[in-house]
């Protein structure tokens, strides 16, 4: 039963999650769901968001149009669509433009200017709950999106605007029965090397086990998705649009204000205490570490040592200690440069003065815009910036591209067409916003044609812009990519695979942290000589 089939189809479910039709108090959102990681579906909810009212496309390119998102391909890890901006950049305007017709799928930070019309629910709008908001995420798309099964880093509230969506939801005590791919120390959530189109039970066996429960979701409900709770949706509808809200993962709360002043009102998402914020034009911090826990590890790496010097910096990065789940993580094959780059830039925000150590009442007295710069620091993601491109491609991919075309202009005509690099660009995946600054490089006369000699003489300035490091060597992308050729799985919905960059980024702590130790798991282990790549999203492709 259920071998070859979609996931779902291994076992009978244990039925829907819990339903509610009104909103619980905070008190009783914590004890029953936050702090017990149990999900549950609130019916009816998104109504009182102004966007489920607002958010037509025409109202949205009126009012929202320049502004600028992160996009994907609808299926997880195929691959990354050509954007107005780039690849995996994009303008509202533009999506909206051909959303109906691409393979395009909007995973975002939300930009400030929409969350006037995003609703944070009343219970998160006291005590612990409202100072520890992170930030607001975006999904459309025109429906047949389908994600991994994958967990997330933070509890998340997800609301649904438009379409609806069918959630396979697995609780974590169960993930020891789980295939889970192998992952760098990051800021996100893992995911399975489970085919959820045709699950392998042969190869998988234990999965059979699994108990599962599911989600339908219709438009103007919201799910409280626990952090990593296990879950795969696919997504329906001309238009499927939703917003998720993120909060910390929490294992107390002072919840003394909801339950001794006025009851706690539904507010605008703008009006709110939300730490990681997107102007809409410059770059996004989606999946950044929170930074109330960053706080939490930089106190306890001091204490156990009395201060903080950068060779502790450094060797905690390396190292990974996840102090939420008290699991100690060993990273796969970290960029050692990274790391000491990222310990030294960490050092000069915590001790200006170089004195070379950092007290600990330092630590414990940093404040919030302090803590948000290191997270930064720590988490910088190209996915999150339109100079992801340049960190895409490997130098030696660019210059392989650029010596084919000098070898068949000095068999020809000795100069190189513009056009034709451009074109030649984009099929290897680049796109032609980012072919046409490296021509400018190339050729900064803006002549016609291009001459060999001009490509020699400027070639170094063009391989040192694609010489931007990812923060992992092996990725999951990589390791779901090679998943999927050695076992001759079907997943991806157009052309072929795009493996890209999985950002694995050096962390104090790994967010997932979850995984029992490898071997305990029926993990599929793969050697991988080449060099990676990076997504954000990123953090595990988010489905809503």
């Amino acid at each position: 039963m259920g071998h070859g089939e979609e996931l779902g189809r291994h076992r009978p479910p244990e039925g829907h999650v819990e339903v509610m039709e009104t909103l619980p108090s905070s008190r009783e959102f914590w004890e029953r769901f936050a702090s017990k990681r149990n999900p549950v579906l609130f019916r009816g909810i998104g109504e009182t968001f102004p966007a489920f009212r607002l958010w037509t496309d025409e109202y949205m390119i009126e009012n929202f149009g320049d502004l600028k998102i992160k996009i994907e391909g609808k299926t997880e890890k195929d691959y990354y669509p050509e954007g107005e901006l780039g690849v995996a950049q994009d303008t509202i305007r533009h999506f909206l433009e051909t959303y109906q017709r691409d393979n395009k799928y909007v995973v975002s930070q939300l930009p400030d200017r929409l969350s006037p019309d995003v609703t944070v629910l009343p219970f998160l709008n006291c005590g612990t709950f409202k100072e520890r908001l992170l930030e607001a995420n975006l999904w459309m798309s025109s429906g047949g999106t389908k994600s991994l099964l994958h967990r997330d880093a933070d509890n998340a509230i997800n609301c649904l605007l438009n379409g609806t969506k069918d959630w396979v939801m697995i609780d974590p005590a169960h993930e020891d029965l789980i295939p889970i791919a192998k992952e760098d120390v990051d800021a996100y959530g893992g995911f399975s090397l489970l085919n959820p189109d045709s699950v392998d039970l042969e190869r998988y066996p234990r999965f059979r086990e699994v108990p599962w429960t599911y989600v339908n979701m219709t438009a103007d409900d919201c799910l409280f998705l626990p952090y990593g709770y296990w879950h795969q949706v696919r997504s329906y509808g001309e238009k499927n649009l939703a917003v998720s809200v993120l909060f910390s993962r929490l294992r107390e709360v002072d919840l003394t204000e909801c339950e001794t002043g006025p009851p706690p009102e539904p507010i605008r998402l703008s009006d709110s205490q939300m730490v990681f914020r997107y102007d809409g034009y410059g770059d996004q911090t989606m999946g950044n570490t929170d930074p109330f826990e960053l706080q939490e590890q930089f106190t306890e790496l001091c204490e156990e040592h009395g201060f903080l010097r950068e060779d502790i910096m450094r060797q905690a990065l390396s190292e990974g200690y996840n102090e939420f789940d008290d699991k100690t993580i060993q990273p796969v094959d970290l960029d050692l440069d990274i790391i000491e780059d990222t310990a030294k830039q960490m050092m000069t925000v915590l001790d200006p003065e170089g004195t070379g150590e950092v007290p600990c009442d330092k630590m414990i007295a940093l404040k919030l815009d302090t803590l948000t710069l290191l997270a930064d620091i720590m988490d910088n993601d190209p996915a999150n910036t339109e100079d992801y491109e340049y960190a895409k491609f490997d130098p030696e991919e660019i210059s392989e591209l650029i010596s084919t075309l000098v070898g068949e202009a000095r068999y020809e005509s000795m100069t190189i067409n513009p056009d034709e690099f451009v074109q030649r660009y984009q099929s290897i995946g680049g796109s032609a916003k980012i072919a046409k600054e490296v021509l400018g490089i190339l050729n900064p006369e803006e002549k016609r044609e291009i001459t060999v000699d001009d490509v020699f003489q400027n070639l170094p300035a063009v391989l040192d812009k694609f010489d931007r490091k990812m923060k992992s060597e092996i990725t999951s992308a990589l390791e779901w990519g090679n998943a999927l050729r050695e076992h001759a799985t079907t997943w991806h919905t157009e052309g072929d695979i795009n493996i890209s960059k999985e950002n694995g980024k050096p962390g104090l702590a790994s967010k997932e942290g979850l995984n029992e130790p490898m071997d305990k798991q029926e993990t599929l282990h793969v050697t991988i000589d080449s060099k990676s790549e990076s997504r954000s999203t990123e953090h595990a492709h988010e489905e809503l």
